[in-house]
């Protein structure tokens, strides 16, 4: 008694090219917007990171600005000498 092999992927392909075209298409449509989904989603968690590496800067040369501000101030008031 010999054992009678099927090639399901054979079968599977014959029975999209004949019965499923609309299925196939589909498929296809899914798979695409699929990843159309995960490289928008990739590309918004660049951007994100980049805006925050761009805050991070911005905050420090805030606080570089402020620490100028306040070394002027300091070197810009005389000091009082009584001798004169």
């Amino acid at each position: 008694m010999k054992i009678k092999r099927y090639d399901l992927v054979k079968i599977i392909t014959n029975d999209f090219i004949l019965h499923g075209k609309v299925h196939l298409i589909l498929f296809i449509a899914i798979i695409i917007s699929a990843s159309c989904v995960v490289i928008t989603v990739y590309k918004t968690r660049q951007l994100i990171i980049q805006e925050e590496n761009l805050i991070l800067k911005k905050q420090k040369k805030k606080n570089e600005w402020r620490n100028l501000i306040i070394e002027k101030n300091a070197l810009s008031i005389p000091l009082h000498n009584p001798k004169k």
